[in-house]
């Protein structure tokens, strides 16, 4: 009801009451007020309350108790007074009363249908109130439900009749890297590119079926994949009044695809390319799927059907031939079994591996089978040879003992003649025995060249036979290295002459001492000297030069002789080793010298090295520690 019949229906009233009455027309009009605010519903029916007694006058009201929602307002009834009580109806549900306390001997018939009247408009427009903020509620809920949900879609945007964009959220900015101004007020299909969409928008009218499309879109950050659905909002006559748009990019979506199913590929391709069987099997030892190497000549009808484990590979009654299957399923462990072919003796390799679901029971079970007959008669070929070989070892170690017996026992019997040759051979080419002519005194020079020649054999045999066993006995000690360099220079002097050879040297007299054998060490530096002395033309030169780098002496030893190649630098360093045929019988030697220096160097905590050409001559590089600390020299 208005405020205006509201007061009407005061006009009706007696002379009195419309006196007393117009006088409340100002409090009607204050409450009337009330419902054109936008207050909660509790503090509006908590207004009425307070309100609505003045309001009704003439009619005296003791009290007015209103219970909204099960909230009551105002004093309770304590049933001494009667009372006028209407109903507040929401959506035609009661959602609670106003109730008013008056004295019935002091109202009049009148009075009581005016007031009633005015509680029943009152309790109207509280229940239009009440519908009217429920509404804004939901739609408010409705609201932020929809704001949150096309703010969450992959990208939003909304379309006019014309298929114009009007609106789009931030996710559709970001994927197209534009800001918001720059996308409202475009053609949707300048974004979605389907056909359909520009076809039917042309004529404003199109099918509500929404459209689906995937495409790709170039832009500046480089190409992207799209996938697109266009609901159209159409009119009843099926006119576009509108549209919404969803955009995904889809591009890593795609490439995460396209690897799977290259993975997917793989694992297929590998599966099948496995020379032995596999088999998944579920709990009722049905095969799910095979690689079926080995019985591809089952129909394609046979697999598909998953055949039973005991139909295509249990031979005659032996169903323990599966038990291994079984044990898995039963345990939750790997069970692996032999089985051997009655039939060819055949030996197969069974292994049993389980697959859990979440709850951790085993559902399958992937078995893998290998004919390893050929594996184990290697084994049993493999451990007689083993045993053959180990009596060969022991045979081979008494023929290792026995040479060693050989050598020592041919050092003392050709060093003692060989003594003897030695020494006579001296006093001989010296005169001491009488002179010599020309053609004797040469001869006499020969032979003891070559006694000394056979005199270094011996003895680097001896050497090698001894290292190789690890009996060398070094006796380290404080040596000036200079002073070494130098005898060892002495005594390859007269070869030097003899080829004419130029020698250099660069040998810094302060040089600092090394730890070393006195004996072993000096054998190393006399060897490469005379190799660089043998390897060189006449005339030729050979450079020595020594140097402290960082903690370690560094020597090297230059000819300009025929140098090595490649190839033969890899092996230069191994025992009895000639670099070719000719160099035998050119140069003589017997592979060991090399092979002894190594030995000795390494032993002496250095190392050497060589840096060659063919035909532009030789570099041997020696490293030595220098003498540090006097007190951990080693014994």
């Amino acid at each position: 009801m208005s405020l205006i019949h509201e007061i009407c229906v005061l006009e009706d009233c007696t002379p009195n009451i419309q006196e007393r009455a117009i006088g409340n027309q100002f409090t009607l009009l204050k409450i009337i007020s009330f419902f054109n605010s936008s207050l909660p519903v509790h503090s509006l029916t908590s207004m009425l309350v307070r309100s609505l007694p003045e309001a009704m006058l003439p009619f005296q009201v003791y009290g007015v108790i209103a219970k909204i929602d099960g909230k009551t307002y105002g004093s309770p009834d304590n049933g001494q007074y009667p009372s006028i009580s209407v109903d507040v109806v929401v959506h035609g549900k009661i959602r609670g009363y106003i109730s008013a306390l008056y004295n019935k001997d002091r109202q009049s018939s009148e009075q009581w249908a005016q007031a009633h009247e005015i509680l029943s408009v009152v309790c109207g427009l509280l229940g239009n109130s009440i519908e009217k903020r429920d509404l804004e509620k939901i739609s408010l809920e409705n609201a932020r439900r929809y704001s949150a949900l096309f703010h969450n879609c992959p990208a939003g945007l909304f379309t006019d009749k014309k298929g114009i964009i009007v609106h789009c959220n931030h996710k559709l900015t970001k994927i197209l890297n534009m800001p918001e101004n720059k996308i409202v007020g475009l053609q949707v299909t300048a974004l979605i590119d389907n056909e359909t969409i520009r076809k039917t928008l042309s004529f404003h009218k199109m099918s509500p079926t929404p459209l689906k499309t995937e495409f790709e879109k170039d832009l500046k950050k480089g190409p992207i994949k799209l996938r697109s659905i266009y609901l159209p909002e159409l009119t009843a006559e099926g006119e576009l009044k509108g549209g919404l748009g969803i955009i995904e990019d889809i591009t890593r979506i795609e490439e995460a695809e396209q690897v799977q199913q290259q993975q997917k590929k793989l694992l297929v391709n590998t599966f099948n390319a496995i020379n032995d069987l596999i088999l998944v099997l579920d709990r009722d030892l049905r095969i799910v799927t095979s690689n079926w190497k080995g019985y591809e000549h089952l129909s394609e009808e046979e697999k598909q059907n998953h055949p039973h484990r005991y139909e295509i590979f249990v031979h005659g009654n032996d169903s323990c031939e599966s038990c291994h299957v079984l044990e898995a399923f039963a345990t939750g462990l790997p069970k692996e079994a032999l089985w051997t072919n009655p039939a060819d003796g055949s030996i197969k390799e069974m292994k049993a591996y389980p697959i859990f679901d979440d709850e951790g029971e085993a559902i399958m079970v992937v078995e893998h089978l290998r004919d390893i007959t050929v594996i184990k008669r290697s084994e049993e070929n493999l451990k007689k040879a083993n045993e053959e070989l180990a009596k060969a070892y022991e045979e081979l170690k008494s023929l290792d003992k026995l040479k060693n017996e050989l050598l020592s026992n041919l050092q003392h019997e050709i060093n003692t003649p060989l003594t003897s040759i030695k020494g006579f051979s001296e006093l001989v080419h010296d005169e001491n025995l009488g002179p010599l002519n020309s053609d004797q005194k040469k001869a006499m020079h020969r032979v003891v060249e070559k006694t000394k020649q056979l005199q270094m054999v011996l003895d680097s045999l001896l050497f090698v036979s001894t290292a190789t066993h690890g009996a060398i006995k070094y006796n380290f000690d404080r040596l000036p290295l200079s002073n070494m360099i130098y005898i060892s220079l002495d005594i390859v002097n007269e070869k030097l002459k003899s080829k004419r050879l130029t020698l250099e040297t660069n040998v810094p007299l302060e040089l600092p001492e090394i730890v070393g054998d006195a004996e072993y060490l000096p054998r190393v530096f006399v060897h490469i000297l005379d190799n660089a002395i043998k390897f060189s033309n006449d005339g030729g030169k050979v450079t020595l030069s020594a140097m402290l780098e960082n903690d370690f002496v560094h020597l090297t030893i230059i000819d300009t002789g025929i140098g090595i190649s490649k190839e033969d630098l890899k092996k230069v360093f191994q025992m009895f080793v000639q670099l070719d045929g000719s160099s035998t019988r050119n140069y003589g030697g017997n592979g060991l010298g090399l092979f002894m220096c190594k030995i000795i160097i390494e032993e002496h905590k250095g190392k050497i090295w060589i840096d060659s050409e063919e035909g532009k001559g030789t570099t041997v590089h020696i490293l030595l520690p220098k003498c540090i600390n006097p007190s951990r020299m080693h014994k």
